[in-house]
């Protein structure tokens, strides 16, 4: 890690904080006025934050619009490696024993650590917490929660994680003991990186929770929701791969993986069905559906087959105008 600068710009900082509030910077530069100012308005004031520029292109503007805020930051600036490795350095430069994850985009309401702070206190057995998230932006999800779309259920354990029936969020608190004992974020991967980790730190014996009071407001870019499912769907499948590889498992962790990757496999399939629709290849779309469909099983599906056999140019139709971005990711 090429480090240009470690350390406050300003001496204007807790002496021994009890939270170090980690935020990685990549062409965030619009919103972390936001995302600092938020931070002001904490009712829990005992806590240091430590912003890391991952190589960002603008860096001169981001650090224009950090300015206002050099008393309060630490800042760390470094080559671009990723989001892994950004988090990682501002850990590694953290001093306090809670580490709170703020994504350079995002904003946390007034309570966010009060409340977080005084659930690991009164709970030294959890290790982590992780909040409700009220999504926002140009998006057709603005506006609703989190937890309504990917809602969380009964205790966190590895293969509830990776069956999604709880979806431990990014913007989370939790002990830095147990976030190096899960071996931190891992810089090979750029994508689901954070569900590698609460994974691992499962495995490693760590208890996670959460709440379903609403204290984050993610922003939601603009982008293909199909093209954004690719990418982490492609690093998602890789992670798996690696943990199977890695970890000592239990035989039900092992079958919750195996199974997921047959799933996120299925899912692959649905999106290059639709591509292939979009390429005027309705054999190639018929393969995949039907792929697909061997995994998922699900009736639509099996519609949507029926309609290709007899009438390709209807579901090719209708594929345009329920993805209308799709043709921008055809190759």
């Amino acid at each position: 890690m090429a480090v240009f600068m470690s350390q406050p710009w300003s001496g204007n900082l807790p002496s021994q904080p009890a939270v170090s509030v980690v935020i990685p910077c990549y062409r965030v530069t619009e919103y972390i006025t936001g995302t600092l100012s938020s931070l002001r308005t904490q009712t829990f004031r005992n806590f240091e934050t430590i912003v890391v520029n991952d190589g960002c292109p603008d860096t001169s503007n981001l650090e224009h619009a950090l300015e206002p805020f050099r008393e309060e930051v630490v800042y760390i600036r470094q080559e671009n490696q990723g989001v892994s490795a950004a988090r990682n350095a501002g850990i590694g430069a953290a001093r306090a024993p809670l580490i709170a994850l703020l994504d350079g985009d995002d904003e946390w309401e007034a309570t966010y650590l009060e409340k977080h702070v005084a659930l690991l206190d009164s709970h030294p057995e959890i290790d982590a917490v992780y909040p409700n998230v009220l999504l926002v932006g140009k998006n057709p999800w603005a506006g609703r929660l989190m937890m309504d779309i990917y809602p969380s259920r009964g205790e966190v354990t590895f293969a509830k994680v990776v069956r999604q029936e709880c979806t431990v969020f990014s913007c989370l608190t939790a002990r830095r003991s147990s976030l190096e004992r899960g071996g931190l974020f891992d810089p090979a991967l750029r994508s689901a990186e954070d569900m590698d980790l609460w994974l691992r730190m499962l495995h490693s014996g760590a208890k996670i929770t959460y709440h379903s009071e609403p204290l984050v407001r993610h922003r939601l870019r603009r982008g293909s929701l199909s093209d954004d499912q690719t990418w982490i769907a492609f690093t998602t499948l890789r992670m798996f791969g690696k943990l199977l590889g890695t970890l000592d498992l239990t035989d039900e962790e092992r079958q919750a993986l195996v199974d997921e990757i047959g799933r996120v496999n299925a899912v692959m399939n649905l999106v290059h069905a639709r591509r292939a629709l979009y390429r005027k290849n309705p054999a190639e779309a018929l393969e995949r559906f039907a792929s697909a469909n061997r995994v998922l099983k699900q009736w639509r599906l099996s519609v949507a087959i029926g309609i290709l056999r007899v009438w390709p140019k209807l579901l090719s139709s209708y594929v345009r105008r329920k993805f209308p971005h799709e043709e921008l990711y055809v190759r």
